[in-house]
């Protein structure tokens, strides 16, 4: 029996192969691969970090051939569509995978099968009541948004296409399910079999200089096949492991039975909400100040900077179950040691690479994009750096999640939103689509600072 936190942990057998000492934890930084965390970590970030390599070299290929068949203005249109449709969703749905992966993982060290297919079961009835709020609310004001936008003739037309993509989104739950079993292989192949079906289909406009209305199309057909694949495979799975049909599973009982599920779905999704909301809204606000040209140029900083991040994401997907067993286990120097170690190789990662890509920027972007895109060299590289300042503090936001520091995560991502928002216009006026970098840099900065202050404080161990 041991302490934890103040209170009396006992641990059960299935926990136990969890726990370690703390001679192993201070042991850790010198045997990574003896560890089961750091193995499991390995393996699942493998899978998916060579599903992002490819993704993020494929991805730039794609839109190397929609910036030259579009143009920077056309490309800006696309930049608009897109960002409008995400606005939507964001606001609208909130995602469980979050909160299935905390309570799910649970159920299943407990032996609980029949309570794991009750948490898929609200799970899918979340993703579903999500889908067509999303799918409605962005129909009914496509009509009302297409005044504010800077889009040409059949920008309403455009909105509409893409908005019938966010009816049939349920990856959330096949995410939660994948995740929870181990199976980021299986999710690293749908990946890139989605990436690899848009690279092909861009190709083919590209090839036979289609114009708008088939990039729309695409991205409408990409949104389809990322709402439905993983769901479908996840329900696949559930059956390969034997576990009760989510179908056949009550709901009657369930917050009772899952104290705190509602909680962390709220906060989790609230502070992804304000997060995501100064990358959505991103593209709006610069719409309203530049042409269309000057946000396809923005558009291309921020898809360059995205697929760099991509690299990063595979750390932080499956970090999240490892930091939850790892916390549960009760030993604090582990998970601090664990949480330290990842941000800082991140870090080190991502400024190897940036130095000498920022030295050398104009040149590669007339290489790749055109001679008209060599003039955004200084937006890319603030957008650059920036995603670097993000790279580093990914891990923050499920370890703040898994030490139950959800609302003062809230709180960080809702003051630095603010700020974001009150300094988005004078920055652009000062330095036009800059600025607006320069913004996201700032917005980093303070919300790392703020995560690992709160993190240093819950996970200090206190003196014998």
């Amino acid at each position: 029996m041991q302490h934890n936190r103040g209170k009396i942990y006992v641990p059960s057998p299935s926990d136990q192969a969890h726990i370690m000492s703390d001679e192993q934890a201070k042991s850790m930084g010198g045997a990574l691969l003896a560890s089961s965390v750091y193995r499991r970590l390995l393996k699942n970030a493998g899978w998916l970090f060579s599903t992002q390599v490819i993704g993020g070299l494929i991805g730039i290929l794609t839109l190397t051939m929609m910036a030259r068949a579009l143009g920077p203005a056309g490309l800006g249109v696309v930049a608009i569509v897109q960002a409008y449709v995400k606005i939507v969703d964001r606001l609208t749905r909130l995602e469980p995978w979050q909160a299935v992966i905390r309570h799910g993982t649970v159920a299943l060290e407990n032996g609980n099968r029949q309570k794991f297919a009750q948490l898929i079961r609200a799970s899918i009835a979340i993703d579903l009541v999500g889908s067509l709020l999303a799918g409605t609310v962005a129909l009914l004001l496509a009509s009302l948004a297409v005044q504010w936008l800077s889009l040409p003739q059949d920008g309403q037309r455009y909105l509409i296409l893409l908005s019938l993509g966010l009816f049939v989104s349920f990856k959330p739950t096949g995410i939660a399910i994948l995740r929870i079993f181990d199976r980021f292989d299986l999710l690293a192949k749908i990946d890139v079999g989605i990436i690899l079906l848009r690279f092909a289909l861009t190709a083919i406009a590209y090839w036979f200089g289609l114009g708008l209305w088939a990039f729309i199309a695409i991205l409408l057909i990409e949104a389809i096949a990322n709402g439905l694949i993983v769901f479908l495979f996840s329900l696949r799975e559930l059956q390969r492991r034997e576990i009760p049909s989510p179908a056949h599973a009550s709901l009657r009982g369930f917050p009772a039975e899952n104290p705190g599920f509602f909680k962390l779905l709220w906060n989790s999704n609230i502070n992804v909400i304000l997060r995501q909301s100064t990358q959505r809204f991103d593209v709006i606000i610069l719409s309203a100040f530049v042409d269309t040209a000057a946000v396809g140029v923005y558009f291309l900083a921020r898809r360059l900077a995205d697929a760099a991040l991509k690299l990063a994401r595979p750390i932080n997907q499956v970090l999240y179950p490892e930091l939850v067993r790892t916390w549960t286990s009760g030993t604090a120097a582990a998970f601090r040691r664990l949480l330290g170690t990842v941000t800082g190789v991140l870090f080190a990662v991502g400024l190897a690479v940036f130095i000498p890509v920022a030295l050398n920027m104009g040149a590669l972007l007339a290489m790749f994009f055109g001679a008209e895109f060599e003039s955004a060299a200084l937006l890319v590289n603030v957008q650059f750096f920036a995603a670097v300042i993000y790279l580093g503090s990914i891990v923050m936001n499920p370890a703040m999640l898994t030490v139950g520091r959800d609302g003062q995560l809230v709180r960080i991502t809702l003051i630095g939103t603010i700020a974001f928002f009150i300094l988005a216009v004078p920055l652009i006026l000062a330095f036009g689509p800059v600025g607006l970098s320069l913004n996201f840099l700032l917005f980093n900065l303070f919300w790392l600072t703020s995560c690992v202050l709160i993190l240093n404080r819950v996970t200090t161990i206190p003196p014998p």
